[in-house]
């Protein structure tokens, strides 16, 4: 990241209209948004952004008093996740890059955080002056609190190991103007997380012993620490925050007869499990509302619409009320002032394609500060619909569909079907760039909530389990015929696009599906079972949780060689009888490029159609602008070719 700070001229894309043409060009869709990841100051009087276009692509600060521009950097050469302000003159900026380690084969994502001072026009990563940190760590720049001054972070980070030890995860206090750091505790070699005070204070410090699935919490008392809780689980607790107060800590707890989770406090006290203060029937308690001190103030809930629950009930009210006012668009809380006097909204689907909205407690109305994509007017978004379907064996699947009226009324809409990564996640009524682009050219997309998906309770998760390439496949495949029985879609022209685990179920409609699709679209997808579990244990270890959730994915404790290699669609090329295209971000640290390659080189001795392309610098999340318009383009070449 360098220091170039930049002029006024990036005030105008705040209030740009953009003209409404007959088609919306592929470049409109396929680009970053020009508006992203904004944040609002402590005060609510300042807005952070993420401003990219083909000429820049900068972090900026506007004051929204006098509509000033403050200043810039420039973040072309990093990977901004996520912008929130620490006080109204400093800017913590999160991103991450690729890198490979030597001696190690994988990629690795390695982040830090950065800050940015409004004043002077400075940046500067932290967590870069201590002797201590450990060199060779991948999630640099998380933060668990802030002094009551704002002026230090509490940030933690591995500490030691260079003499051969394991290293430990403990806690530094760093000057945000001097830049400086230093070891406030060391932690222990099982240390997994800690929670603070104001002054940087140990409050709780948890640990987990991998190779033995226990977890514990500790109630730290300056250099004494007491076990406040012992359980016994393969996966990490659900470590959300402490209360208010700082009186209890916050845990997500899942219901056994209904899968949906709820937050649940522990007083640090006496250990005694304080009533549920989050919870609602038939959602799940998803995402907590905390900043950077990780206290609790809220909770948004889980489905295709977000919504929010409060320990101010008066705080619910209103932001419901302001949903409520927004109706037809997803109304999502991105940020707030400390007391949620000033909220910041995210609109996005329905009837726009991405505006950010500030609202005042004591503002008669709303303000509309930005749209994300003055390309995409809102007459050019395709609208969204929400329905169910009944897969084979009568389970319900949620399910959105995009598509125009008159290509829905037609009666021989071709489909793209669009399965989710994860795949514990879901699609949300939303802006989906992809998808939107789809429907814009007169294609119907359809979107399965397919069983293994959170977000619609325990019941359809866990109907997952062991179902890769078979009953989560047949879900796909169930929501085409329905859309087929409705005398919607074309059966004739329709073919599936998946990122990620979605890429999996692509490739394993074209293996294992007797469903005739016209083509396959994999995206960073997994396609050898075996050598992905294979990859996960030389990375993490046998006794890892990670290994013990893929192992629950793939239905076995096992997972025996045969019985992945059944699942998995490049030992099944032959299978294949529709063309195939593969892409795959060189720089992915999740899914390896070698899936693909490995996928391309069956499908190739089978003499099947397959078209390989390699995206340089893209990662996962096809997070590059330019990468990800030539993804889009081959792919939209691909379909249309083919439907």
């Amino acid at each position: 990241m360098t220091g170039r700070v930049w002029g006024t001229g990036l005030l105008a894309v705040l209030w740009l209209t953009a003209s409404v043409a007959d088609e919306i060009p592929l470049e409109a869709y396929g680009k970053l948004p020009t508006i992203s990841s904004m944040a609002l100051s402590p005060s609510g009087t300042r807005v952070a952004f993420r401003r990219s276009d083909d000429k820049m692509d900068v972090l900026a600060v506007h004051d929204l008093t006098d509509n000033r521009f403050l200043g810039g950097v420039d973040v072309s050469a990093t990977n901004p996740r996520w912008i929130t302000f620490i006080d109204d003159d400093h800017v913590i900026l999160f991103a991450s890059e690729a890198h490979r380690l030597f001696r190690y084969r994988r990629i690795h994502e390695f982040s830090g955080a950065f800050v940015f001072n409004v004043k002077s026009g400075e940046v500067r990563q932290l967590l870069t002056r201590s002797r201590e940190i450990y060199p060779h760590q991948t999630g640099l720049g998380r933060i668990i609190g802030h002094s009551g001054d704002r002026k230090y972070l509490y940030m933690p980070a591995f500490l030691g190991g260079d003499d051969g030890g394991m290293p430990r995860y403990g806690i530094l206090k760093v000057d945000l103007e001097r830049n400086t750091d230093r070891v406030i505790n060391k932690g222990t070699v099982n240390t997994i997380d800690w929670f603070v005070d104001d002054e940087g204070n140990p409050l709780v410090q948890a640990e987990m012993n991998d190779s033995r699935d226990i977890h514990r919490l500790y109630v730290r008392d300056g250099n004494k620490r007491e076990l406040l809780h012992e359980y016994r689980t393969e996966q990490p607790l659900g470590l959300t925050g402490l209360t208010p107060d700082r009186r209890a800590i916050v845990l997500t707890a899942i219901s056994d007869d209904t899968g949906f989770a709820s937050y649940h406090a522990i007083d640090l006290g006496d250990g005694d499990a304080r009533e549920q203060i989050f919870g609602r029937e038939g959602v799940s308690a998803e995402r907590p509302l905390v900043g950077l001190d990780r206290l609790v103030h809220g909770v948004e809930y889980s489905g295709f619409l977000p919504s929010y629950g409060f320990l101010d009930s008066e705080l619910e009210r209103r932001v419901t009320a302001i949903q409520s006012s927004v109706d037809g668009t997803a109304a999502s809380l991105v940020s707030w002032t400390p007391d949620f006097g000033t909220l910041l909204f995210e609109l996005s689907g329905g009837w726009n394609s991405g505006i950010y909205m500030l609202v005042s407690r004591d503002a008669a109305e709303p303000r509309f500060l930005s749209t994300s994509r003055p390309d995409i007017p809102p007459e050019a978004v395709v609208p969204t619909g929400i329905f169910e379907y009944e897969a084979r064996d009568g389970l319900t699947i949620p399910a959105l569909l995009t598509a125009k009226a008159e290509v829905l009324e037609s009666g021989r809409a071709s489909l793209v079907v669009f399965p989710h990564g994860g795949p514990e996640s879901y699609d949300r009524f939303g802006f989906d760039w992809l998808v939107q682009y789809f429907a814009s050219r007169g294609h119907a997309v359809l979107q399965p909530q397919f069983r293994g998906s959170s977000g619609f309770g325990g019941a359809l998760r866990r109907a997952g389990y062991g179902e890769w390439g078979r009953k989560m496949s047949t879900d796909l495949d169930d929501g085409v015929q329905s859309l087929i029985d409705e005398g919607i879609v074309d059966p004739q022209r329709v073919c599936m696009v998946g990122i990620s685990y979605g890429g999996y179920a692509a490739l394993a409609a074209g293996a294992f599906s007797p469903f005739d699709y016209q083509c396959i679209a994999s995206v960073n997808g997994v396609s050898d079972l075996p050598e992905m579990l294979s990859e996960a244990r030389g990375r993490y270890g046998s006794n890892h949780w990670v290994v013990d959730y893929w192992q629950n994915q793939f239905g076995s404790e096992t997972a025996e060689r045969a019985a992945l290699e059944a699942i998995s669609p490049a030992g099944h090329a032959g299978a294949f009888r529709v063309p195939v295209l593969l892409l795959h971000g060189r720089d992915d640290a999740v899914v390896p490029l070698n899936q693909s390659t490995r996928m391309e080189k069956a499908l190739k001795r089978a003499k099947k159609p397959v078209t390989l392309v390699r995206l340089d610098g893209e990662d996962h999340y096809l997070s590059c602008g330019e990468t990800r318009i030539a993804a889009l383009r081959a792919i939209a070449d691909f379909v249309e070719e083919h439907l």
